[in-house]
């Protein structure tokens, strides 16, 4: 299932995320990611070094939760279109 969220962070990256724990998928990329980490340092924006477009998240050992987040929006749309979206608002929290 993929998350529309309106929160601080997400607007800004304009991400629609896909929720998983680490072990059920792996990120493959040419090349070695770029990350941010903001406010609680409890989660790590990851980016593409050649595009510069948001790829994934994971969170830190800082958070409760083993999360890995990929950013759909980086999907074709033929795999969107086969999704169901929930959206939350995520700036009321």
């Amino acid at each position: 299932m993929e998350l529309k969220c309106h929160c601080f962070i997400c607007r800004r990256y304009a991400a629609a995320w896909a929720y998983f724990s680490p072990e059920q998928i792996q990120i493959s990329m040419d090349e070695k990611t770029a990350f941010y980490c903001w406010g609680d340092k409890e989660v790590e924006f990851h980016r593409c070094n050649s595009c510069g477009c948001l790829t994934h998240y994971v969170t830190t050992q800082k958070c409760s939760e083993d999360v890995l987040a990929v950013n759909m929006r980086m999907a074709e749309n033929e795999v969107l279109s086969c999704i169901p979206i929930r959206k939350i608002n995520g700036a009321s929290y």
